[in-house]
């Protein structure tokens, strides 16, 4: 739920996730930049005041609103948190010298980033899918004698894993930088202009792919939605169109503006 105020230190969103037993109390989560005005505020009736300003359609009034007088000094006094930046670890695994024991990073450890994508889970469970894999031949006995069958030692899994693994983690955050950054309609000048540019891309994409009949592939954030393509593959396809289009835009440009720089050199 968007607010009514637009400005820079004052515009917020409510965010709320679906829940089946409409019964039961609905969290909500306030997004709003660090210096925004409601972090400013240390009294809980001011507090409950701004929200209704902010959102009149929501019933945030002192009597019979949604929320107690409780829940507004409990917001006051939660200090909140931040998303994470986009951002992963080079050190995925590490093993023993003798390679008969290591410890391995997946899911958050690993990498982690906003929830603009939707793949948190689904890149952490990727990654344990991708362990087990690893782990398949591997010897997991410290004495190497209760599965004589497979003889790679477990040091060999991890830096297995670990090798392709960092792939596919560095092209996650790649797709978690550029996929859908501007979501929450942040309302810095600069955020408006990157999510015009940022919609224009994803549309000029859409439109290539349609009349294409599919041979040029849609915006990441869409071809991340494919299950069968790995993050690397939804990466590389998007890299594909990005030279692509910007070969055909600087042709363009010298075509129109070469010979008059030619013209003014000389």
């Amino acid at each position: 739920i968007r607010s009514i105020f637009k400005g820079p230190t004052n515009y917020m969103s409510l965010g709320f996730l679906p829940i089946k037993d409409n019964t039961v109390i609905r969290p909500g989560n306030v997004i709003g930049r660090p210096n925004h005005d409601v972090w400013k505020i240390d009294n809980p009736e001011e507090l409950r005041q701004w929200f209704q300003k902010a959102f009149p359609r929501m019933n945030f009034s002192k009597e019979n609103g949604v929320l107690s007088d409780e829940e507004w000094e409990r917001f006051l006094k939660e200090e909140g948190t931040y998303f994470p930046h986009c951002r992963y670890t080079n050190g995925v695994a590490l093993s023993s010298v003798d390679k008969r024991c290591g410890v391995v990073l997946v899911g958050d450890a690993l990498h982690s980033y906003p929830p603009d994508i939707g793949q948190g889970v689904n890149s952490g469970l990727c990654d344990a899918v991708e362990l087990g894999k690893a782990l398949e031949n591997a010897n997991l006995s410290i004495s190497r004698k209760e599965d004589s069958s497979k003889q790679q030692l477990l040091g060999d899994a991890l830096n297995f894993f670990e090798v392709n693994r960092l792939k596919e983690t560095k092209a996650l955050i790649r797709l978690a930088r550029f996929g859908s950054p501007y979501q929450y309609n942040q309302p810095m000048p600069l955020d408006k202009l990157g999510k015009k540019l940022w919609t224009l891309n994803v549309l000029t994409r859409v439109i290539l792919n349609k009349v294409s009949f599919g041979i040029i592939p849609p915006a990441a954030i869409l071809l991340s939605q494919d299950a069968n393509l790995s993050f690397r593959q939804v990466m590389l396809r998007s890299d594909l169109v990005t030279f692509g289009l910007g070969t055909f835009v600087s042709w363009i440009l010298k075509k129109l503006f070469w010979k008059k720089l030619v013209s003014i050199w000389v």
